[in-house]
This record gives structure tokens, sequence and C-alpha cells, in this order.
């Protein structure tokens, strides 16, 4: 169905580059290049940015599946499209690299599929300057090629889009649509945000009541049976383990995102987002007030469908009610913004074909040239490696454990290593002071893990002097006293399983507990006795779960029993968290 009205022509208004008058500058000769210059900086800063915690997580979920110790059904589809990743034979750092690369080609797929849809509504150059637009958020420029459900979600809900605005009502195209809804919701369940919009555009297209049923079945009908059979192929491929009910998830999933928090429940994210992109905001609204404005001026003639570019920016809302509304989350809402920030554009371009406001013709090469300057200083602020604090902390782990070995951590960052514990988010901190009982000595009962790396504020908190968390992630006190009773620090955010134990100085016994067996290395000053067998410093003696005695004589202080098969650490000063996280201080 062909659109009318202020906005809705692409060849509307003289708004084509050759009805341009001549001498005037010309956006449509540079925008394409530009755009293509933002495209291959995605493929070079995703050798630089610093790797969230996140995108480890998302790597071991692979190696968990190809271990067989996957059983997460929701969200977790991805692991099918990446199981090459641990045949690169590389650390997990440049494995989430190569993973990034194909995350910045379905960025660059998504940035296609966008121009795609602005161009049903907007001119050459306005599609393109908000394809633009959206590439130099700092969000998009940052997180758009990350290493998560995000940038592939993205893709599939913007070809879903596509293929119904290209050929509305079309049933080979709906269906298509639907099947790549299904794999959007698979991949991630935030994408019934894009569902909903979905479910306003069809009656927005189509004719009559019989031609909306029509097309809502041809998308719905696809949509179901794909998400259905790509929920139980991907199900019966896990681990055999009782999974939790789908209603269930779901229903505790709705009850955690959705207003638990109250209003606004990242708005510190929010702020930081509009306050840093204060063009692209003040662009979609002004976009906004024209499309309401074109819209309710054409709604007798046009109908619904002159709601469209309003609609489909729904998702700009959810942040106001959707906790997990993060700094990356924006890579996914924000794209169809873009018709937004066209429509603003060309009202720029308008006043600048007018001859007689010789001042309006400097609006186009302005807005271009301030877009290209956030761009740039975008990229500029992410081109400082930031990753080889965390290829550094990767090498020591399998320089001290060349063999892999059960650990402990928060992210999953040593993916090809079998993780225990929870993942330590806000939400899994949640969940875990909600419960309020220690984990960790039962776990370690259980998993006997020799590792345990810091690399949540929580375990940083817990094992390194002085550093204080908020209190929401803060360990419960039995557990921070077991971790420091039993892990001792190797190097940096690494620790192995050992003892630190204090000599009395009365030179009775003292009695200790081991809660990993195995073989530990004496490191004391002179020999000792313990379990009443002589042991000479460096000795390897193996200890079993239990409680154990050390008698020291006269000697005082104290006595270090590591993890033998700990290799010694590299020389160098080891990264904070701080730093293996990216942060300035």
């Amino acid at each position: 169905m062909p659109m009318s009205g202020e906005w809705t022509s692409a060849s509307a208004n003289g708004l084509r580059s050759d009805s341009m008058p001549v001498g005037r500058f010309r956006a449509e000769d540079l925008l394409p290049a530009i755009v293509l210059v933002a495209l291959a900086f995605k493929f070079l800063l995703v050798f630089r940015i610093n790797i969230n915690w996140d995108e480890f997580y998302f790597l071991s979920l692979v190696h968990d599946y190809l271990r067989g110790t996957l059983n997460g059904r929701f969200q977790t589809l991805h692991v099918h499209l990446f199981t090459w990743l641990p045949t690169l034979h590389t650390d997990e750092a440049e494995q989430i690299i190569a993973g990034r690369l194909v995350m910045a080609a379905t960025a660059a797929a998504s940035a296609l599929l966008l121009y795609g849809i602005a161009r049903r509504f907007l001119s050459r150059a306005g599609a393109l300057f908000g394809v633009l637009a959206y590439l130099s958020t700092t969000v998009v420029v940052e997180h758009g090629t990350s290493f998560r459900t995000d940038p592939i979600a993205t893709l599939l809900v913007l070809l879903s889009l596509y293929l119904i605005l290209r050929k509305p009502g079309g049933t080979a195209s709906m269906a298509i649509a639907g099947i790549a809804m299904a794999a959007a919701m698979l991949i991630t369940i935030k994408s019934v945000f894009y569902l909903l919009v979905i479910g306003a555009t069809i009656p927005a297209l189509t004719s009559g009541i019989r031609g909306c049923i029509r097309a809502a079945l041809a998308f719905a009908l696809p949509f179901a049976l794909a998400l259905a059979a790509g929920y139980m192929l991907h199900a019966a491929s896990l681990a055999e383990t009782v999974p939790p009910s789908a209603t269930g998830f779901l229903r505790g999933t709705a009850s955690k995102v959705f207003l638990k928090d109250g209003l606004f429940p990242r708005w510190a994210d929010l702020v930081m987002v509009v306050a840093y992109n204060p063009l692209f905001w003040f662009m979609a609204i002004h976009g906004a007030a024209i499309a309401s404005r074109a819209a309710r001026a054409n709604a007798k003639t046009v109908g619904w469908e002159a709601w469209l570019p309003l609609i489909l920016a729904l998702p700009l809302l959810t942040p106001f009610f959707y906790r997990n509304a993060f700094a990356y989350y924006y890579v996914f809402i924000l794209p169809p913004a873009s018709i937004l920030i066209g429509l603003s554009f060309e009202a720029f371009r308008r006043r600048a074909a007018d001859p007689a406001d010789r001042r309006a013709a400097l609006f186009s090469p302005i807005l271009v040239t301030l877009q290209c300057v956030i761009f740039a200083a975008g990229i500029f602020r992410l081109l400082p490696d930031q990753i080889e604090p965390q290829r550094a902390t990767l090498a020591a782990v399998h320089e001290v454990f060349p063999h892999p070995v059960p650990y402990i951590d928060g992210y999953g960052v040593v993916a090809s290593f079998q993780r225990h514990g929870f993942f330590m988010s806000s939400w899994g901190m949640d969940g875990y002071h909600d419960a309020g009982r220690p984990v960790y000595p039962a776990l370690v009962a259980r998993a006997q893990p020799p590792l345990l790396l810091a690399d949540s504020p929580s375990l940083y908190a817990a094992l390194i002097p002085d550093v204080t968390v908020a209190e929401r992630r803060v360990l419960l006190p039995e557990d921070i006293a077991f971790l420091k009773e039993n892990y001792l620090q190797h190097w940096g955010m690494l620790f192995v399983a050992g003892k630190r134990i204090e000599l009395p100085a009365s030179g009775d016994p003292a009695a200790f507990d081991i809660a990993v067996a195995g073989a530990y290395r004496l490191e004391a000053a002179a020999a000792v006795t313990i379990d009443g067998k002589r042991q000479e410093p460096r000795d390897v003696v193996t200890l079993a779960i239990g409680r154990h005695s050390l008698e020291a004589g006269t000697m005082t202080g104290e006595v270090v029993l590591r993890w033998a098969a700990a290799l010694p650490p590299p020389p160098g000063e080891p990264p904070s968290l701080m730093a293996f996280f990216g942060a300035k201080s």
C-alpha cells in the first residue's frame, strides 16, 4: 500500500537529490561513504573494545553445550551457531573476538535492512542519515558488535519488519517474517517487544478485516510452528535433566523484569544514553512531532497506516518499565527510531531547499558534520586496546593450570574450564540474597574446584582486602569466611585451593580443615609435622577432606599449604578487576 502525505513518500516534497538546486549541499553524495566507513570501523573495534562479563558468559554456554552440561532451554539457542569457536584452539578472548566478527557482519546486515525499512518512509538521504545516526550513538558504537544476543536478535526482528513492510499481506513474506521472529524469540525473550509492534503493524498495512486476518494467520502460524519446533529440537539436544516448565520460566521472568523495581528501573543508563547522544534524541523527538502531525493530517485518507513511524518506534518506551534496560539494550530498541531521525533530517532539508532562506542551506551540512564528529569521538574513545588485561589474565590462568580444572568464578570467563557457581549479574545476586543461604561450602564439597577466579565484584571484595562494593553485591558472611579460609591468592584475581595456618605461640598443634581434597605443597620456614608425619618445606602432602593437625614445635608465624598442581604464576604486575573490565579507575 503506497504511503502518502508530508513524510510518506521518498520522492515527495522535492527530497530526491536530483531535485535539489545546483550548488546546494548534496548529502546523498557523502552519506553512503560515511555509512560504509562507520560499518568498517565496527570490524576494527571488535579487536579493541573491552570484553564485557556477559560476553564471557555467552561463550561459556557454548562450551557447556559441547561438554554436555548445558540444561538451560531458554535464551541459549545461539550455542548451535558457535560450536566452531572452541575448535580455533585459542584462548577465550580470541574466541570472543572471532564471535564478534560474526556479530559485526550481522550488524552490517541489520544496517542494510534498516535502510530498506526507512526507505519506505524517507528519501535516500533521509534513510541514510537515519542509519548513520543509529550507528553513531555511543551505545551502538560500543555494544553493536558485542558477543551477546542483541546483534543477532536485532537482525532477526529487522528482517521480520522489513518483510512485513515490503509486501504486507504476501503469504511468503509473512511466513518468513514469522519464522524470523520465532528465531528472535528463541534467541532472547525480550524480542516480544517487537512482536507487539508487529501485532500493531499488520492491521495498519492490510485492507479490511479479512485481509488483516489472512495476513495475521500467514505470520502467526509459521511463527508458532517454528517457535515450538525450534524449542523442542533445541531442548532435545541438551543435557538430560529436569528442565523448568516453559510457563513457569516465562511467569518468573515477567515478574522479575517488568515493573518489579518500579518505573525507570535503569534510569541511570537512560540518563547516560540521552546525555551522550543529545542530537539523536533531539532529532527523534522532532521527528516524532512531525510524524504525529502528519499522521493526524492523513488519518482520514490513510488510516492507521499513517501512524506507522510512531508504532515502529514503540520499543523506545520499554526503558520506562523493563528492568534489564542496560546500555547495551539500546542497540536492540533504537533502530526503528532512525525513521524519526530521518523525518527530522528531511524537514531541515526542505528548509534548505528554500532559496529565500540562505541560513537554512547550512542545516544539512551542519547535521551531517555533527553526526560525523559524534561518530569520530566515539571511535577515538574506544581505539586504545582494552582487551590486553583480559588476555594477560587468561594467559596466566592457562599457564598456572595447563589442563582444565573445575573452578569458581562469577561470569564464566574461563569457558574451557568447567565452571561452578551462579552467574553474578545483578539478577543473580538478587536471587542469591533472596535465598539467604550460603552456597560455597556445599558447592566446593560437591565440585572440588582447585581454582577460583575473582572476576566479579562480589568475589573480588570477598577475597581482596580493603575492597568495598555495594551492599547488594556483598556475599553472605558465611560464604566470605569459607572462601577466605580455603583459597589463597596466587596471582591477581587468580586464587588456588590452600590454607594459611597461624601457628600457636604455645607450640600446641594447630587444627585445620581441608575443603578440596588433593595434593598441597608446604610453604614453611622449617619442617613441620602434618597428621603425625614430618614434612619438609616444598614437600607435597596429600590431604583428604576434613580435619587435620599440624605441629611446628617452637616455630611461630604461619604455614601455607598451596595446591601443588598450580604452576608458578607469570612475572609482572597482574591486572586488577577494574583494569580487567576496562574501568578507568
